[in-house]
């Protein structure tokens, strides 16, 4: 892995020298297509040049810049999850070929509309609504605690029962657990528990570790969730029983924030984003074929109360060495007021570790990878005016804890940009969450009894850049 990434860097390195070295070819001053930069949000980063979320083809030439800021609401399942980003780009052109940018969130907004639907809210120091003002742990399938005292037959998966996990403050290790409602009686002594300490799941791009007490035995911190019970009546053995109804033993998460357990949680600058954009082809050529590449990092670690916090406000996947992306772009003017633009790539994600436990660092989450795709339409109508469509979409891969609610995002943007000056403009956008985990505009999906679908696909955006263009 090590040699693959320094061969990947050197060849990156490679690429950047080459284009660098090019002279400045000025634009055609009838050309009505204007250059501004993405804005990104779910999915790869804004900052090159390009539509709403979509790189094109162009790259801004050498002494050229721009600023951005943008507001960009999203939608995300399982959880029916509301995101709002404000991100802040920069992009610089180096030269006719080669273009480097850097942007982050200056603000982040996560608002999860079904909580239940999520495992981030199963955790120790989590808890519940089960009615307008009863607060408690919800039901979850977990992997068995450490036994203290009491029957030695709990092991593997079990089912904790509701208000049965004690709060417990990150990082759990060592904390009371779940006692199963085995409290004891005149020949059986009441069984209790303790949190256990993590095992396994070391390395950026492992497995998961194992967490008793915590998470799931599918392994991550995360547990399986409960969304309905059902009672066995009480016969000559045995007491009335509450057993799991609908549940699932593996986890069930958003990439974009996995431990989230707060109805709306918010951070700022826990994502940043640096890269660049190298395009192949000579810069008036219809045809532009361009590369992307980027490294993405996060400002939050899982190490301590205050990083775990940030984590459970959404504030990032928390990916302890960062994430590396490279995607294809293929741009062409099919006439002078018809742009299409593609791409498509792969992101490499790390895991989010911490070294809490005092086992050394352990994996909380083997996170998937992203193979990103998408399609975009502009219409440079005139130099002040440009209609935008985009299609874009994420598919989770590679090696990873299992989701039980998975969910690959399709999303639709539609919108306009508009220039007073060819160095200054506005965009804005509507954007749609086309499988969503609930009704949806093409056809309906079927989902059990019990489960919470979601019902609001809508997001938006706007944006402000300005700079400077030869």
């Amino acid at each position: 892995m090590r040699l693959a990434r320094r061969a990947l860097f050197a060849a990156l390195a490679t690429l950047i020298l080459l284009a660098a070295v090019s002279a400045q070819t000025l634009r055609p001053g009838n050309d009505p297509r204007n250059q501004a930069p993405t804005v990104g949000t779910g999915g790869p980063p804004g900052g090159p040049t390009g539509l709403f979320t979509i790189y094109d083809g162009d790259t801004l030439r050498k002494g050229e810049f721009t600023f951005s800021i943008a507001y960009s609401n999203y939608d995300r399942d399982p959880g029916n999850v509301d995101i709002t980003v404000v991100p802040l780009s920069v992009n610089v052109g180096i030269s006719d070929h080669l273009e480097l940018f850097f942007s982050t969130e200056g603000y982040r907004g996560v608002k999860v509309n079904n909580p239940k639907n999520l495992s981030g809210f199963y955790l120790p120091n989590s808890q519940l609504f089960f009615g307008s003002t009863l607060l408690g742990s919800g039901p979850a399938i977990i992997l068995a605690p450490d036994r203290v005292s009491g029957t030695s037959g709990i092991n593997g998966a079990v089912f904790r029962p509701a208000f049965n996990q004690p709060f417990v403050q990150f990082p759990f290790v060592g904390g009371p657990g779940p006692n199963f409602g085995l409290t004891g009686n005149r020949i059986a002594p009441p069984f209790t528990s303790r949190l256990g300490t993590p095992n396994g799941g070391t390395g950026n791009f492992n497995a998961a570790a194992n967490f008793p007490g915590v998470g799931s035995p599918c392994g991550s911190i995360l547990p399986g969730v409960v969304l309905t019970t059902r009672t066995i009546p009480a016969n000559l053995t045995f007491n009335t029983l509450t057993v799991p109804d609908l549940f699932t033993i593996c986890p069930t998460y958003i990439a974009d924030a996995p431990f989230i357990n707060r109805l709306y949680g918010e951070s700022a600058f826990g994502t940043m984003q640096a890269g660049a954009k190298i395009r192949f082809t000579g810069p008036n050529n219809p045809l532009g074929v361009d590369l992307v590449a980027f490294y993405r990092w996060y400002t939050d670690k899982a190490n301590d109360f205050k990083g775990f916090n940030q984590l459970q406000r959404g504030a990032s996947p928390g990916g302890n060495m960062g994430d590396i992306g490279l995607i294809g772009v293929v741009s062409g003017r099919l006439s002078r007021s018809v742009n299409l633009s593609a791409n498509l790539g792969y992101i490499l994600n790390s895991n989010p570790q911490s070294k809490a436990f005092g086992t050394g660092k352990v994996n909380l989450l083997d996170r998937p990878d992203e193979i990103v795709s998408g399609i975009g339409f502009d219409f440079p109508v005139n130099k002040h005016f440009q209609p935008i469509a985009e299609l874009k979409s994420i598919i989770y891969a590679g090696g990873r804890t299992p989701n039980s609610f998975p969910n690959n995002p399709v999303d639709f943007l539609g919108g306009m940009r508009i220039f007073p000056k060819r160095w200054f403009g506005f965009s804005a956008w509507y954007r749609l969450h086309v499988n969503q985990q609930g009704k949806r505009i093409f056809h309906d999906q079927t989902f059990p009894a019990g489960f919470q679908e979601s019902d609001d696909p809508h997001g938006f955006g706007f944006q402000f850049f300005a700079g400077r263009r030869n």
